[in-house]
């Protein structure tokens, strides 16, 4: 997500962290007209601005920024997927992305605009669309490019929808700073795993994961699968690409990720091994998420609920899962 005020990642939450802290001084507040927040001392600019859309009920406020990168990459997966489709089923969704992108496009293509008034419901029917073609192309679909187009669109799906929250959300959802929050926790060897499982449990929306290679690693992925299953969790991955004929394990556990609805991109140069749940917590450490490193290998993390930390991973981890689906469409 991206702060309503200022357009820097924000994780879940409709403000960043800076802009917290100065809802906490009262200095930034949330405005009863439009639902929006914005900065006191300046008044809200979306009301106070008569070149603005108007927001009318039933509709929510969002960045150009933000509609113009699900648009984008939208187009980007539908046109690569129109080109290598193999499957009748398969054109036709690629077909429905598009039309999506053209939609979207309609509403970034003014540079004039910074804030874009938008009906909840088409968001909503945005969002069902993409995440019902996804999640049928990763059931049936057994083409590896296709199932990394599908997990894609799903991403796309599943961003709308927490936009949606993250637009609606109250102050009081918002989690205050405690004591607590700077809390480090050494972790090596045989303590890495249940430490892991320990802070995917306290997931409720999002869990992001870099780790080169994934393989072996069956509590952790049924601890996964079933976040998603019970809370809707959205679970983004960052992997090296499997080699062809090559990492058999890491390519077969790879492909069950993407058909399991989970988003994973892959970047041969990440060397990153790090967890993040929730904007709230983040682990860093030298294990990949290997069965060997994991039971055998001595290898030590960190887990840390600092929000300097996390922010500051979180910011790492949005540029490379970005950079990564860059470069994989830049041709």
């Amino acid at each position: 997500m991206v702060c309503q005020i200022c357009g820097k990642r924000s994780g879940y939450y409709p403000i960043c962290k800076e802009h917290y802290e100065m809802y906490k001084k009262k200095e930034v507040g949330k405005c009863s007209e439009c639902n929006m927040w914005y900065i006191i001392a300046e008044g809200c600019p979306n009301c106070a601005n008569e070149t603005e859309l108007t927001i009318k009920k039933g509709e929510i406020r969002l960045t150009r920024d933000i509609i113009e990168k699900w648009g984008k990459t939208l187009y980007a997966i539908g046109m690569t997927g129109l080109k290598h489709g193999r499957e009748e089923y398969d054109v036709q969704r690629y077909q429905t992305t598009l039309d999506v992108s053209a939609e979207l496009k309609e509403l970034w293509k003014d540079p004039s605009i910074h804030i874009v008034s938008v009906p909840e419901r088409e968001i909503e029917d945005w969002s069902r669309d993409l995440g019902q073609i996804a999640n049928r192309g990763l059931e049936y679909s057994d083409d590896t490019f296709d199932i990394g187009r599908y997990s894609n669109i799903l991403e796309v799906a599943e961003e709308m929808y927490l936009q949606i929250q993250s637009f609606s959300m109250n102050p009081k959802d918002i989690p205050t700073s405690t004591a607590e929050s700077n809390i480090v926790r050494f972790v090596a060897d045989r303590e890495i795993a249940p430490a892991l499982v320990g802070m995917l449990e306290r997931a409720e929306y999002q869990i992001l994961i870099a780790s080169p290679w994934v393989y072996g690693i069956d509590d952790i992925i049924k601890k996964l699968t079933d976040l998603k299953k019970e809370r809707n969790v959205l679970v983004k991955i960052i992997v090296r690409r499997p080699e062809p004929g090559e990492d058999r394990e890491h390519r077969e556990t790879v492909r069950g990720l993407q058909k399991r609805g989970f988003i994973v991109e892959t970047n041969d140069l990440l060397h990153a091994k790090m967890v993040l749940v929730d904007n709230k917590e983040v682990y860093i450490g030298s294990a990949n998420l290997v069965k060997k490193s994991i039971e055998q290998n001595l290898e030590v993390g960190i887990l840390t609920s600092d929000t300097g930390a996390v922010s500051k991973a979180l910011e790492y981890f949005e540029e490379a899962f970005q950079k990564a689906f860059d470069m994989r469409f830049e041709k």
